[in-house]
């Protein structure tokens, strides 16, 4: 089971980012309930009453992933005590048979996606809707090239798309 439990906001103005707070996923698989990115400080509320929706609470997560680094997407992190954090530098760690990490970089170098059946919570490798609509990399880019590339191979998986900002692409839109 995946649930969207906040779809993210980004919000710019003439090339500023006036707002920015990331996806966050909550993924159950047989052994373990997984958040993937916490969004940002002020979004606390809305993540726990999305967990209180499915009769969970942050102590029953019991691994957080980390897409990558940046404050918009680990500000919650404190929120899961009893939860393991993944990121890049031990995703290979992780052993849960429904998820596979994959290594997407472009927007940082340490980028990583999570693929959990028909889904790919890619984070900011993904940020919105429209980079995938008009094959655009990411405006924050460690390599254009790079990112490019990322991204078509994201959608070269044929699944739907978790955004890192804007919630979830569909394959059928």
């Amino acid at each position: 089971m995946l649930r969207l439990l906040y779809e993210g906001k980004l919000v710019r103005k003439d090339n500023k980012i006036l707002e920015a707070s990331s996806s966050v996923t909550f993924i159950k698989t047989e052994n373990h309930n997984i958040i993937v990115d916490t969004s940002s400080r002020d979004k606390r509320d809305i993540i726990l009453k999305g967990l209180e929706k499915l009769n969970l609470s942050p102590r029953d997560i019991d691994i957080v992933i980390n897409t990558h680094s940046h404050w918009d997407h680990v500000g919650n992190n404190d929120l899961f005590k009893n939860g393991e954090i993944i990121n890049y530098d031990n995703y290979k760690s992780l052993k849960d048979n429904e998820i596979e990490i994959l290594e997407t970089p472009g927007h940082t170098w340490d980028s990583i996606s999570v693929v959990h059946g028909d889904y790919i919570v890619v984070g900011d490798a993904v940020p919105l809707k429209d980079n995938i609509i008009k094959e655009v990399a990411p405006g924050i880019n460690v390599d254009r090239e790079l990112a490019l590339n990322t991204l078509r191979r994201i959608k070269s998986l044929g699944k739907h798309i978790v955004t890192g900002h804007d919630g979830i692409y569909f394959i059928f839109e």
